[in-house]
This record gives C-alpha cells, sequence and structure tokens, in this order.
C-alpha cells in the first residue's frame, strides 16, 4: 500500500510537544470538528502482535473489519476486549489486549496502544465509532471512523496517520492518492494540520485545560439536547421576535443547551425532588423548559420582561428582588445563569438557605460581593479565570464541593460552577462566612425595577448640541480628497481621534451611557456616517431617495456653516426658513 503525505510541516516539532498535539485532538476533537459535540471514550487497550506477518495494528483495523463488528453491536457503547479480538484473531490468534488507561501513554516509549470511542454528532443524534492506533514505535497516531457510507460524514470516512518523521517533521499521510482530492482531506490539511502546529509550538498541555461536558455523560446531554431542540426550538424562535428584540437563534439555543445540561447533571447525581430557583432569571426561558420538563422551581427577577408572555402561563415567573439577605429553604438547586451583580453571592444564599440547598452559576460579568466591578487579583490569569477562581473560593469558603465545568453554547462565558452540599457543621460554617461578607463588602444595592436608559437619549441637550458641533467642526478641519460640488463634506477621523477632542468632563458624561460617543454618533445617522471606527459627515437624502422624514427638519439647513447640499424643494428634510 502506497503511502501520501498530504501536508508537512517545515519547521521541527519536538516529540513531547508532538505527543501533547495529538492527545488534545485525541481528547477533544470537536474544538477542531464543528461537527461534533462531544466524545465518550469506551476503551483504551495496549495490544501487542505475536505474529510475524503482521507488523502493524492499522493494517488489522480496517474501515471493513471495524463496520462489520459495530453491526452486530446492540449498543455502540457495549464495546469490551473481545469485541477488539474478534478482530485481531483473523491475523494474529497470539495478540494480546490489555485494558489500561490513557495516562500510561505519557510513560511508555514502546508500544501500540488502542482507543475505542464513541462521536456524538452536534445537529442530531447521529452517533458512530472512531479508533485511534498510539504506535509509540513510528510516532505515528492513526484515526478512523467507522460510519456507514449512508450516514451524515462527521468525521473522516478514510484512514488517516499523524506522523512525526525521524527529522522531527509533523505530517498527516493518507493510504491512497484518491483520497486527498476529497473535502474531508481537505480539512485535514487546512484545519487541522494548522492546529496541530500551534499546539505543538505552544508546548501546551492537556491538563489544564477545563474539560466540556465533564459532570454529566455526553451521550445522554446529546440526545437530550436534540430532543429538546425539536420540542421547543422552532415554536420559541417563531415566537421571539414578538416580544423581545434579542438575537432568538443565540437566546432560544443557549437557554436549551442549559436546560439541557442541568437536566442531565441532576439525572448524573440522581438527584430526586429538584425544587430549583432561578436567581435573576431574566428572560425566563430556563425556567419556562425545566418547568415544562416536569421539574418544579421558579425564576424570580426585579422586574418582569415581556416575553414572559409567549410562556403562555406555564412558567413560575416572578417579579421580586434576590438579595444576599433572601433565604430559599424549599430550594434544592439555586441557579445562577449570567446572574451578575447575584454571582459571588449564589454560594452564600445556598448555603443561608437549607443542608440541602446546592447550586449552579454561569458567570458572565464579573462583580464582587459589593456590587462592584471585580478587579483581577492574579495577573497570570485573564479577568474572567481569575474572576472563577475567585467564585469558587467564596464556595468552597462556604463548605461546598466545587466542580469546574465547560458549557456547549453559542457563548464566550461556557464556564460553570456546580457547588453540592459536604459540609456537616453548618452553623460554624455560617458564622464565619457571616464574619467574611462583613470584612469584603460594602453596602450591597440590587437592581432598579426600571431599567435606566443609557442610550444617549437622556443626555443633557446643551451637551448634546455640544459634541456634535465639534465633531462637525474636526471634520470639517480634517482634509479631504474630494467635495460634493461646491459643498464642502470634511474629512474622515475615527472614534478615538473625535473622542481625544473632548474634554476629560464631557466624556465623562458620555462614559455613563451604553456605547458612549460611538452610541450618539449613531443615534444622529442623519448627520454623521459611521464605518466600523470611522466617522464622516453624511450628505443629506433627496425625496426621490425616502419622503419619510419630510416632516422633520433639516439639520444642515439650519446649523451647517455650508447649509444643505439641495434646495428645499429636492431635500427629503423640512426646510424651515430663519426669521
Amino acid at each position: 500500500m502506497e503511502e501520501v503525505p498530504l501536508v508537512r510541516s517545515c519547521t521541527q516539532v519536538p516529540l513531547e510537544n508532538f505527543w501533547k498535539a495529538v492527545l488534545v485532538y485525541h481528547n477533544r476533537p470537536h474544538v477542531i470538528n464543528r461537527k461534533l459535540a462531544a466524545i465518550v471514550p469506551l476503551i483504551f487497550c495496549k495490544i501487542t502482535l505475536n505474529c510475524p506477518g503482521v507488523k502493524r495494528l492499522r493494517d488489522v483495523f480496517t474501515w471493513e473489519s471495524l463496520i462489520y463488528e459495530v453491526r452486530k453491536l446492540p449498543d455502540l457503547s457495549q464495546i469490551t476486549p473481545q469485541f477488539i479480538k474478534n478482530i485481531t484473531e483473523i491475523y494474529d490468534k497470539k495478540a494480546t489486549v490489555e485494558e489500561t488507561a490513557l495516562e500510561t501513554l505519557d510513560n511508555c516509549y514502546e508500544g501500540t496502544f488502542l482507543s475505542i470511542r464513541q462521536l456524538l454528532s452536534r445537529k442530531n443524534n447521529e452517533k458512530c465509532l472512531e479508533i485511534a492506533i498510539f504506535d509509540k514505535d513510528t510516532q505515528t497516531v492513526t484515526f478512523l471512523a467507522a460510519q456507514e457510507q449512508t450516514s451524515p460524514i462527521i468525521a473522516p470516512r478514510f484512514p488517516y496517520h499523524i506522523h512525526l518523521t525521524k527529522s522531527g517533521h509533523l505530517t498527516i499521510i493518507l493510504n491512497e492518492f484518491e483520497i486527498a482530492e476529497t473535502a474531508s482531506a481537505e480539512w485535514l490539511a487546512d484545519k487541522l494540520f494548522p492546529k496541530l502546529m500551534k499546539w505543538s509550538e505552544n508546548d501546551i498541555s492537556d491538563d489544564s485545560v477545563i474539560k466540556s461536558l465533564s459532570l454529566v455523560a455526553p451521550s445522554d446531554y446529546c440526545t437530550l439536547y436534540s430532543e429538546l431542540k425539536v420540542k421547543y426550538g422552532r415554536d420559541l424562535v417563531e415566537k421571539w421576535p414578538q416580544k423581545a428584540k434579542t438575537d432568538p437563534q443565540k437566546y432560544v439555543f443557549e437557554d436549551i443547551a442549559i436546560a439541557a445540561y442541568l437536566i442531565s447533571l441532576w439525572r448524573h447525581l440522581k438527584t430526586e425532588n429538584i425544587n430549583f430557583v432561578d436567581c435573576g432569571c431574566g428572560n425566563g426561558l430556563l425556567v419556562y423548559i425545566l418547568n415544562k420538563e416536569g421539574f418544579k422551581g421558579c425564576g424570580f427577577d426585579i422586574r418582569s420582561r415581556q416575553v414572559w408572555e409567549i410562556y403562555g402561563g406555564e412558567a413560575d415567573l416572578r417579579t421580586g428582588a434576590v438579595t444576599p439577605e433572601s433565604i430559599y429553604p424549599d430550594a434544592t438547586w439555586l441557579i445562577g445563569n449570567h446572574s451578575d451583580e447575584l454571582t459571588p453571592w449564589i454560594p452564600i444564599i445556598a448555603l443561608n438557605s437549607s443542608p440541602k440547598t446546592n447550586f449552579f452559576v454561569l458567570p458572565c460579568c464579573p462583580y464582587d460581593l459589593s456590587g462592584r466591578k471585580y478587579v483581577r487579583i492574579n495577573a497570570a490569569l485573564s479577568q474572567y479565570g481569575d474572576y472563577l477562581d475567585y467564585v469558587k473560593n467564596i464556595s468552597t469558603m462556604c463548605g461546598f464541593t466545587t466542580s469546574v465545568d465547560k458549557l456547549r453554547i453559542p457563548s464566550t462565558k461556557r464556564t460553570c460552577l456546580v457547588g453540592n452540599k459536604n459540609e456537616p457543621e453548618l452553623e460554624e460554617t455560617r458564622q464565619k462566612m457571616k464574619e467574611f461578607v462583613e470584612k469584603n463588602t460594602r453596602d450591597f444595592v440590587p437592581r432598579a425595577a426600571v431599567e435606566k436608559v443609557r442610550n444617549c437619549t437622556r443626555l443633557d441637550p446643551d451637551l448634546k448640541k455640544k459634541i456634535i458641533n465639534l465633531i462637525v467642526d474636526e471634520l470639517l478641519q480634517t482634509p479631504c480628497d474630494s467635495e460634493i460640488s461646491d459643498w464642502k463634506t470634511g474629512g474622515t477621523m475615527s472614534l478615538e481621534e473625535l473622542s481625544q477632542k473632548i474634554s476629560s468632563e464631557d466624556r465623562k458624561a458620555l462614559k455613563n451611557e451604553c456605547g458612549g460617543l460611538q452610541t450618539l454618533i449613531k443615534n444622529h445617522r442623519y448627520i454623521f456616517e459611521l464605518r466600523k471606527t470611522w466617522v464622516t459627515l453624511r450628505a443629506p437624502q433627496t425625496l426621490k431617495q425616502t419622503d419619510k422624514y419630510k416632516d422633520k427638519p433639516c439639520w444642515f439647513h439650519e446649523n451647517y456653516p455650508y447649509g444643505c447640499l439641495h434646495s428645499a424643494e429636492i431635500c427629503c428634510y423640512k426646510h424651515v426658513e430663519k426669521n
């Protein structure tokens, strides 16, 4: 069999880094392969071939031999050493199969190992078996998915080999030249190979990475997520825009995924008589799904949302403040889903609620116990990573066994903390936490029931006019490559440049508004045009272009030093003559 090098590195890769990079891919293929939701490890073995005629294990495990044995399985998860022997004994009756742990690879410098795992599709309930053969003697890892030809492709159906040459170059090898023309081969070269090189060059370790879905059974989670998506997804996406302005594709499927995770977690922990409280439930969707799935519980938020109306009274959503003094003695689980200021308080509220109260938090915006923005302590970590440690430390002080996991949701902030009660001396712990809170907090103020408008519409009119005139003057002083006839248009400036022209006092007033200067400019799109971060003056439109502004006065006619570009008959705005 002639092997075909698909792609090869220009630089050398240290042997240790090669194996680390390959193991990261083996353990977390879904990081690169977006068709995968997760993997389920089934068995890991060391295999010794004793027949002189069989040199390589990868020649024994072909797609045909694998698929033949897979078809005989009642369930893909039922993999035993006998499954492996059924394949090896055809070629080598004396081959030995010894179950071991994946970690033994680190201490072995020779030998051949076989990993069998289940690949779970991201889009549906499709599953397939994949093998990975680690050949320490030749520094080669072979991957092969045993997937039916009629099934949707979730991994390459042909074997491919990740190999470190004797000269230290990382290469991906195929068995046949024709395969190199396929889309799967293109993915190996364009997606997998660069990632392997990045991992090998950065000398990374998979040990420090927070693995996803580590607290639940991935297979159960993926199956449940697919079911909930079919059950609720389409209907909610259609109804969402009627009452909410947020993106339904993001918010609906994110909360479906969180609901699937919580249900899978409770099943995995064999938790009975669930009674949850969602602290700061926001749009209430998570509560709705959990209630619909038969779980008792409610959600509290400082104010109701219009989107609550689409649930038709089938979600227990309540208006009320959750404060550090709140307790929920009947709750078995407190939920903090992007709960912002409440996040560090949730372990403390759970501690004070009852001996049976556990918690789940998915931190987003970092706040400390005083309700102020969290200031990073450990400069070696990111702001988010340091904040996770902060909340975890509070949880540990409260006597919880605290686990960290990563969800599969469309968000950059997807690391969660799960706290389970294990502290018998509750009163002693509560007293210690009371002293800790008194020492580390100032007055905590919950959010106002009426959300403050911060879109520059409440700015002082004189300040608004002052800043607009300043921007116009600065743009007019900036050179321009071309003018519209005799009408001076000014040049182009960046938001950063314009911001520096505004006094620090005025900038401070703008900073209190969401988006600040950018929001102010967007609100005056009839004067300015914003392209990414660049600002120019916008020429007024004509009546031929639009007639919906004819009742509104023309800003250029009244305020611009060079007047309006158009006459009163042509301009789409109303020209009001000055007395």
